[in-house]
């Protein structure tokens, strides 16, 4: 499976050559990470981060993970990303770059204790061989989170997330982000059946996403978070 791949992968470094021009990069990137945050800091042992860039993750990490980022990309070994990153990740543990796809993660089975992939899995080649991957480097009970962009959410999910908002304005509060984006357009979009999707992602359903997940993840939490559709997810005992 390709799809287009090779343009995508262009697009996508295009737009974080942008980002990093920009005078809020740091603060922009912090947002995006902050409804990870305490679940980052609770991981411990060995952490693989597929598609993690230039290892901004490290932010959040235990000083004492030993954390392993995979990336296919060459973008993130620049000059310019190299000290960004050493200086967004404040002290975090040093990553263990490897260039490689995530659908050939270059590691024995069973090698680490958590796995993330954040806003990756609409990048890459073919994301079913990616979830295969991150579940045969996984150690037995280890612990996975799976955040993707641009899935179309169920009218459950809509319907949920709107109670939810307006039970927050009810009481005057304001949260992070559950589907990203106001009810109203979200709906619209949902009975045209037009979806929106960024021009360097491939689409991912979710029920297709549950079929490939069943029999080697096992799902402990779908929700939707920091405007994400998000998987926290356990890897079986043999």
């Amino acid at each position: 499976m390709d799809s287009g791949y090779s343009l995508r992968l262009g697009l996508m470094e295009d737009w974080y050559r942008e980002l990093l021009r920009e005078e809020d990069r740091e603060q922009s990137l912090a947002l995006d990470y902050a409804p990870h945050r305490a679940w980052l800091a609770g991981l411990r042992g060995s952490v693989v981060d597929i598609g993690g860039g230039a290892g901004l993750a490290a932010r959040y990490l235990h000083p004492g993970v030993a954390y392993s980022v995979v990336e296919p990309s060459d973008l993130w070994r620049s000059p310019e990303w190299t000290e960004f990153a050493r200086k967004f990740r404040e002290g975090g543990p040093e990553p263990n770059f490897v260039n490689a796809p995530g659908e050939s993660l270059p590691f024995p089975a069973n090698a680490f204790d958590a796995a993330i992939s954040l806003w990756t899995l609409n990048h890459v080649r073919d994301p079913r061989e990616c979830i295969f991957e991150m579940a045969r480097v996984l150690k037995p009970d280890g612990q996975a989170r799976l955040v993707l962009e641009d899935v179309e959410p169920g009218w459950f999910d809509l319907l949920r997330d709107g109670a939810r908002r307006a039970g927050r304005a009810a009481i005057g509060r304001r949260g992070l982000a559950g589907i990203h984006m106001r009810m109203m357009p979200a709906f619209r979009a949902k009975l045209s059946r037009r979806w929106p999707l960024q021009a360097d992602h491939i689409r991912i359903d979710d029920a297709e996403l549950a079929r490939w997940l069943r029999g080697v993840l096992i799902v402990r939490r779908r929700w939707w978070l920091g405007g994400c559709l998000t998987y926290d997810l356990v890897k079986p005992q043999a």
